[in-house]
This record gives C-alpha cells, structure tokens and sequence, in this order.
C-alpha cells in the first residue's frame, strides 16, 4: 500500500516532533542557522531525526522549512542533503517540508502570487529529484500563500501533500484572520490529500481547531501541537505542556478524527514515545 492510500484510509500516523528543541542539546550549533547544518554537520540533523525514528516516527519531516530560492542560492543542495539525512537515519518517510517565503503576500505584502508560486514550484522540483515521500505544507499563516504553496505542489509532484496552518487563539489564521473553512476550501479544490494545524500554542488550544476540521471536510487530519507556549528561562525557551499532559490532550485530539499525530515547537523524542 502506498502513502497516499495509508493516508487516505486515515490510518494512525506517529509524526515526529521539534527540531530546534533537539538543537539545544548541541549548544555550539543552537541558534545558527539550522538549515545549513544539513550540509555543514549533516551527523546533527541526522542524530535528531533518528532519536525520533527511534520514538516511534513514522513521517519524518525533513530539515528544509524555510529553505527557498528567495533565502538561498543553494537552495537545491541543502533539499539534497536534508533529504539524504532524513534517510540515512531511517526515517520509513520522508517529507520535504515548505514553510512560508518569509514576506508578506501581496496585498499586505510586496510578494506577489506568481512570484510565490514560482519559488514554491523550485522547492518542489528539488524535493520530488531527491526521492522525498510526501510533502508539508505547515505553519501558513495566510491561506493565499498556502493556495500557491499547495498549487505549486499538486501541479509539480504526485506525492501525497498535507496543508497545515497556524492559528491564533481565536481560532484564525494569525496574518490574515483566515478561517478553519477558508482553509478547508482551498485544500479540497485544490486536491490536498489531508489537512491540518501545527505550532502556534499547545494541545489544548487546538482541540477547536481540529473539532472545527473534523466538522468542515473528510479529509484526513494532521495535528502537531507546540508543547504549550514558551517561557523564557535563563535566557532559553522552557515550554510548559508537560509530556504526560500533552499525551492526555493528544488522546483528545485523536478521538475527535485526527489521524496523524506528533509535535511542534518544544516537543522531543520522549513526548512522541507518549505518543505512540
């Protein structure tokens, strides 16, 4: 059976959880650009996905968030080698992932659409050369970005690709004060094979995020919760959803449909072990 057809029989998925939570246990590469690692201390990167291989992570997200022809030259050879870590540390999926472009869209912003499109379709190409499984959408604050994201993907790849937003407390899309069904809409024209949240706030913060998906569509959900929000602590970021706490509103948030479940800023190994 393929991704694509596990994914859309909503089959239970361990995802895995924070990079730059993992970072800080290598305090001469914490803070540097985690990006580059991919290239300049591959053995990091790839010490840290396996301790999530290892939890139990089925989909392992590669290291290429912000990673675009905008911020980057080398763009291609940085998706390469954060493809080829995920890998080598056994990852049983890969996942390029596509975070924002880092500018607002047009017209709250200079960044055109096509302009977008254009830079998400590079990193798409890249990802599908170099062997990755699906692709992630995540942390789109503004769902004219995530449309462009999401178009440059089903028009370049026939990987499956998962769209996940960051929501305020609200419930709305933190730049455009999108809603969960503008979302939703965007994602089933466009043929997104799930749909889903990540980061912005802990597990309990999202439960009406995911109870509103699970009301709006059939696709398959994704959510990958912070481990609550930071408080700054000897000048490092302490997070305060504890493990066991987190574990009990993750049961939650499976019960209520999503089928694809792991962590986001803040989480390490031991919170996706709970998990499964």
């Amino acid at each position: 059976m393929t991704l694509k057809e596990i994914i859309a029989k909503k089959e239970r998925l361990i995802l895995d959880g924070g990079m730059g939570s993992q970072l800080i246990n290598y305090p001469e590469y914490s803070g540097k650009d985690p990006s580059l690692l991919n290239i300049t201390h591959p053995e990091i990167i790839r010490a840290v996905h396996k301790s999530y291989v290892d939890a139990g992570s089925q989909l392992i997200i590669a290291n290429t968030f912000d990673v675009n022809p905008k911020r980057y030259e080398n763009y291609a050879e940085i998706i390469a080698a954060a493809i080829e870590n995920a890998k080598v540390a056994g990852a049983p999926y890969v996942g390029l992932d596509i975070g924002p472009i880092g500018e607002l869209m047009y017209p709250m912003g200079q960044l055109k659409p096509e302009t977008a499109y254009e830079y998400f379709e590079a990193v798409v190409k890249e990802g599908v050369k170099c062997g990755a499984d699906f692709i992630i959408i995540e942390t789109m604050i503004d769902q004219n970005e995530m449309k462009e994201a999401l178009s440059a993907a089903k028009n370049n790849s026939s990987l499956p690709v998962i769209v996940s937003c960051a929501y305020g407390k609200r419930g709305r899309l933190m730049t455009t004060g999108g809603k969960p069904e503008d979302v939703v809409a965007i994602a089933e024209s466009l043929g997104a094979d799930a749909v889903g949240a990540n980061c912005s706030f802990g597990p309990d913060l999202m439960i009406p995020i995911i109870e509103a998906y699970k009301t709006l569509t059939d696709l398959p959900i994704w959510a990958k919760p912070n481990a609550g929000l930071p408080q700054v602590v000897d000048g490092k970021p302490v997070y305060t959803t504890g493990v066991e706490e987190f574990k009990e509103y993750m049961k939650q948030i499976e019960k209520i449909g999503a089928t694809m479940i792991g962590g986001c800023c803040g989480t390490t190994p031991k919170y996706i072990e709970a998990i499964k």
